[in-house]
């Protein structure tokens, strides 16, 4: 019966959540905040350089343009999004282990089921708050995008956090022990996010390919037909992470594709979100070396609304996913994208700027 629901919910969602960016009306945000409402009702705290695995870690203009869509309606990777969350929030961890790298705590959860998730969880670590990734996955589906994988709050007894670690994490208890927030209540806070099994260092955010990639979205450079789809999915994500302020991205190593190349995955935005209106320095000046736009993404902006995101970014239970001045924030970011295109309009022409679909 529970996927019974989940179809249902699923299939009226199929009109809203497009990463081919069409248009969503009022009544249909509505639905897709309250949809979040449902799913956090449900949840529960139980504590029960190349492709490769994920282990530990002129006339131009007139060509067709191919699309940047890769899922359907509510999916991600051809999964419902929802059966996702609920893995996400419900399903018994089996095993835990410290991913390798990075300066901030993260885990590979395997689960009962055999599913897999990255886990988060609340830590000194002042660069890496959890509830910043949901907050970017949840923008994501509100601009129409199947970027951000899935992610839902989690979190997990200190005794699952220690007793299920893997044996080769064993030695990196002392340094688990210190940076991790447990609350009083025994519980460890913190976000899961869908494991992709398979990806790829996409190299954009090298030198080379921040060279290249700024040559695609600069008007009058030409693109090759069969990099147009990544040129646009690359213009977008310069909007998002302006959105989210994340000047994480062009940090190395976090900017991956999927194996065949063809996807953008917006990964890893737990430091992000920070309250200048006009987004950190890093992302404003990628921001203002773009010059090419997605039309759909473009229109999707006007969806980033306080009226739409304030629930939006509120669980059932009153947490707050995003704060009141962090809501405020990317309110103000939207608003100066806005008014950069509408000046790059101005400049050279609506049908030059948004170039892509």
């Amino acid at each position: 019966m529970r996927l019974v629901g989940y179809a249902l919910v699923e299939l009226g969602l199929a009109g809203l959540l497009i990463f081919g960016l069409g248009f969503v009306g009022a009544q249909g945000l509505n639905r897709l905040v309250e949809h979040w409402a449902r799913m956090e009702r449900t949840s529960t705290t139980s504590g029960a350089a190349g492709m490769h695995r994920r282990n530990d870690l002129s006339n131009e203009s007139a060509m067709p343009v191919p699309s940047t869509a890769t899922d359907a309606p509510g999916t991600f990777l051809g999964m419902s999004d929802d059966l996702l969350l609920e893995r996400l929030r419900t399903q018994a961890p089996k095993r835990l282990k410290l991913n390798r790298g990075g300066s901030s705590l993260s885990f590979r959860i395997d689960f009962a089921d055999g599913s897999r998730a990255a886990w988060k969880p609340a830590q000194t670590n002042t660069q890496t708050v959890p509830r910043r990734e949901v907050a970017a996955y949840r923008l994501n589906r509100l601009l129409g995008l199947s970027a951000v994988p899935p992610a839902a709050p989690r979190a997990f007894s200190k005794d699952d956090l220690f007793n299920l670690l893997h044996p080769e994490s064993i030695s990196s208890v002392p340094r688990i022990r210190a940076e991790t927030i447990i609350g009083p209540n025994g519980m460890v806070s913190g976000e899961a996010s869908y494991w992709i099994p398979v990806i790829k260092d996409s190299e954009f955010d090298n030198p080379q390919g921040q060279q290249q990639v700024t040559a695609w979205l600069t008007q009058g450079e030409s693109i090759p037909f069969a990099q147009r789809s990544m040129a646009a999915q690359m213009s977008i994500l310069a909007v998002f992470d302006f959105l989210i302020a994340n000047p994480d991205r062009h940090s190395g190593s976090n900017m991956k594709t999927s194996a065949d190349g063809s996807q953008l995955f917006f990964m890893d935005n737990t430091m992000a979100f920070f309250i200048e209106p006009e987004s950190t320095e890093k992302n404003r000046v990628i921001l203002l070396r773009t010059q090419r736009f997605s039309r759909r993404f473009h229109q999707a902006l006007s969806r980033v609304d306080m009226s739409i995101l304030r629930p939006l970014m509120r669980d059932a239970d009153g947490s707050e996913v995003l704060t009141e001045p962090e809501l405020r924030a990317v309110i103000q970011r939207r608003e100066y994208v806005q008014r950069y295109v509408a000046d790059l309009i101005k400049k050279f022409g609506e049908s030059q700027v948004l170039y892509f679909p």
